[in-house]
């Protein structure tokens, strides 16, 4: 194996790393991630670029600032390192041990191999914010579903024995469409006031001593609200979705003129493959954020206290919107199994029950990603039984 390309991939790694550590470190306090340059949060002093080389910096100048000689945290390193082996780890699965088989080569599928390593980018970098800050950004969210949506439009065929994302069907496909119409129109409802966002009376969230934090405690009515009533918000904002998705099966199953005009657009060799390529992104998207979505809205009902977060509902959209609805899907169930077990280690050890959920979904959901061929065989016994 030519061991050129992994070590620059592991190293063009940690220089996205480098980034991240900007972007995780800035995003949460509302500054720019642009400007100003790289500078010491100690002393405010410009960092030069000598001194900023991934890991390599931090281990010559002995984990200390070179002007302040104030230590340098452990987490530039390691975020820099993680980031370079996740590149890697990405890379040897898809061209080194055949993992996808539908990826081909590298040469045929660039642009799935960064398109996924940009969503692994981003799930570090929304894991490493929620872990810290009890919040996941939804830039970072929406950044990666549009690039997913992009790649999935115009890039339609890696190679291999299948493409590498999973079509739709022309009518899932048509009640796709109206699904996202209806969020569009949701979107906008929510903008101009017409409905309210839920949970927004509710106070912050507060810790043992009964200070304010930003930690993401569940609200309940002990807090002054009523969850149940405040979830059904959720529900009427949902609404346009599930219309638009009826309307379109409707359209799409007993209008033969529609029905016929949308199957052909959908099978000209012009415009179908960069429609059936977005119309799997745009599924993806929706699966994805359904999973989450739904189980915060029956968990919240049936417990009566908030379930799940928003922010997790982004997460699993912008993963569907580059890898399509298995990933999600397989992510959802897998993602306990990670969780629960990590859980039970902070209550026996600790005490402390609560604990972020979107780095879990982001693991599983690059194992789902990596080992999708075995995880689409088992989905395809399942159903053949």
């Amino acid at each position: 194996m030519n061991v050129v390309l992994p070590v620059f991939i592991f190293l063009f790694g940690t220089c996205i790393g480098s980034f991240l550590n900007v972007v995780v470190w800035r995003l949460p306090r509302g500054e720019s991630i642009v400007f100003p340059g790289s500078r010491c949060p100690m002393c405010g002093r410009s960092i030069r670029w000598y001194d900023n080389i991934p890991v390599l910096s931090w281990i010559l100048l002995k984990g200390r600032c070179r002007y302040c000689l104030e230590p340098i945290s452990t987490r530039y390193p390691v975020i820099e390192s993680l980031t370079g082996l996740l590149l890697l780890v990405i890379y040897c699965s898809y061209y080194v041990f055949d993992t996808r088989d539908a990826i081909g080569g590298l040469d045929l599928s660039w642009p799935v191999f960064f398109l996924h390593c940009f969503l692994a980018c981003g799930l570090l970098a929304c894991s490493i914010i929620d872990i810290e800050h009890w919040q996941v950004p939804l830039e970072i969210c929406w950044l990666v579903a549009a690039a997913g949506a992009a790649v999935a439009t115009f890039f339609h065929r890696a190679g291999g024995r299948q493409e590498w994302i999973p079509h739709v069907s022309p009518l899932t496909g048509a009640m796709a469409v109206g699904a996202g119409t209806g969020l569009l129109v949701a979107n906008i409802l929510q903008h101009r006031g017409v409905t309210e966002p839920s949970f927004i009376d509710a106070p912050p969230p507060k810790d043992e001593e009964g200070q304010n934090t930003d930690r993401g405690v569940a609200l309940s009515k002990t807090d002054g609200i009523n969850p149940r009533l405040e979830i059904l918000r959720e529900l009427v904002f949902l609404s346009p979705a599930f219309a638009g998705a009826i309307a379109a099966f409707l359209l799409a199953s007993y209008t033969p003129p529609i029905r016929e005009t949308w199957n052909s657009l959908l099978a000209s060799p012009d415009t179908g493959p960069y429609i059936n390529g977005f119309l799997a992104s745009l599924f993806g998207y929706l699966v994805g954020g359904l999973w989450i979505w739904g189980a915060r809205i029956f968990g919240t009902i049936a417990f009566g206290k908030e379930a799940m977060g928003l922010g997790d509902v982004h997460i699993m959209s912008a993963v569907g919107a580059v890898a399509g609805w298995v990933v999600p899907s397989v992510a959802f169930f897998m993602a306990p199994l990670l969780g629960i077990v990590w859980a039970i280690c902070l209550a026996a050890g600790k005490g402390q029950r609560e604990l972020p959920y979107g780095p879990w979904l982001s693991i599983a959901s690059l194992l789902a990603l990596i080992f999708y061929d075995n995880f689409e065989e088992l989905i395809r016994q399942i159903g053949s039984r």
